[in-house]
């Protein structure tokens, strides 16, 4: 067997595998599941017009009809079936370049199983052209173009949001739960950086977001945004909690009894990372209506 039907053979399965990956998660969806629980994939969905699942479905089609294609192909060599599925791999670039772009540069938020497929679709176009397809080259052009263009542009109707500090609490100067959140964190002593709501209200709501208080937690791999008073303190004592315990040291003669005190109980400067990612976090994102919330454009105090 020589590299080109090796190429074609791994192309076949790799197709066949994925589609049926989507299909799987389409019939979870189906009943209130999924493959992917991370909070990106939430607020992933809430972006698309006629739900995920249209766009798993489509992702799917396309995949079953390149394992169809591709079947075709090995059984006798035709230009018609090459020339279909190097089409609809350099669409699928290219759409995927859009899709990724979007969730970096515009959602700050990031659906692990969409980059799933999108790599999904980079291996199949790799295989590709591996196969002697040259052609397949020009989606991954598509594929940077449009990725490039998603950074250089700032979204349309709002400002983007900060990425000079860990930690950034949107508020507002009639919040009367801004100023209990924000006097907890300072007595924590906790380095968050205070921005007014109405600087970023166009891409705040963008993004679903209409109440104050409001932590961004600025991860390196996602953004978690949590809303309300509750849900920040939830987040706060879930992440206190998930703190390893210290081992224990062992006492020397000389020790007194109070620093074994604090040896024991962990408890000292910087002991305390309430910012971990924690596993309560899928009930903050959008928190219960009575938990602490001010309408970020009405008087609350």
């Amino acid at each position: 067997m020589n590299g080109k039907y090796l190429s074609a053979l791994l192309f076949l399965a790799v197709s066949a595998l994925s589609a049926l990956t989507l299909l799987v998660e389409a019939v979870l969806q189906l009943y209130g599941k999924s493959i992917c629980a991370t909070e990106g994939c939430k607020i992933v969905g809430q972006f698309t017009r006629f739900g995920d699942l249209t766009m798993v479905l489509l992702g799917f089609g396309t995949l079953a009809l390149i394992t169809v294609l591709a079947a075709q192909e090995m059984r006798s060599v035709g230009a018609r079936s090459e020339g279909i599925i190097n089409f609809l791999l350099v669409v699928s670039l290219a759409g995927e370049g859009f899709f990724v772009g979007y969730q970096l540069f515009r959602l700050d938020a990031v659906c692990v199983f969409c980059l799933g497929v999108f790599g999904i679709f980079v291996v199949l176009g790799g295989l590709r052209i591996l196969s002697g397809q040259r052609e397949v080259i020009a989606g991954f052009g598509a594929l940077l173009a449009v990725l490039g263009l998603f950074y250089l542009i700032l979204p349309a109707g709002g400002t983007a949001l900060p990425r000079d500090a860990k930690y950034i609490l949107f508020t507002s100067a009639d919040c009367k739960y801004c100023s209990e959140i924000r006097r907890e964190l300072d007595e924590k002593k906790i380095d968050v950086r205070y921005v007014a709501i109405q600087e970023y209200a166009a891409t705040l709501k963008n993004l679903g977001i209409e109440h104050v208080p409001t932590l961004m937690v600025n991860g390196p791999r996602e953004k978690i945004f949590l809303t309300g008073t509750d849900a920040i303190r939830r987040h706060l004592l879930t992440c206190e909690q998930e703190q390893p315990a210290p081992q224990k040291k062992k006492a020397l003669p000389y020790e007194s009894r109070s620093e074994k005190g604090q040896v024991a109980s962990g408890q000292g400067a910087g002991s305390l990372n309430p910012f971990s990612p924690g596993s309560g976090s899928s009930l903050i994102f959008s928190p219960l209506p009575d938990t602490g919330i001010c309408k970020e454009d009405i008087k609350c105090d």
